[in-house]
């Protein structure tokens, strides 16, 4: 997912990261509003994440969201108990 496609998608992402990144606050959704960069930043504060893992993340949610996730799946599979 690139950055326009992030921004675009901001809102419905935005509800997702409450139930799989519970750590996250809502000052720090605020901060974030859609910036791709500050939500890598926060995740990998947050979380010990690299941005390449939560690069993953937010690719593999966002084929789902436009339902690509199957093609994009078979490219990358998490591992079983994954938090991805």
């Amino acid at each position: 997912m690139n950055k326009e496609q992030f921004k675009t998608s901001w809102e419905q992402l935005e509800g997702h990261l409450k139930k799989h990144w519970g750590k996250f606050t809502e000052d720090d959704l605020r901060q974030i509003e859609g910036d791709q960069d500050k939500f890598n930043s926060v995740v990998e504060k947050r979380y010990g994440e690299t941005k390449d893992e939560v690069r993953k993340w937010s690719d593999l949610w966002y084929a789902r969201w436009i339902g690509s996730y199957t093609d994009y799946y078979a490219e990358w599979k998490p591992a079983v108990g994954s938090r991805f």
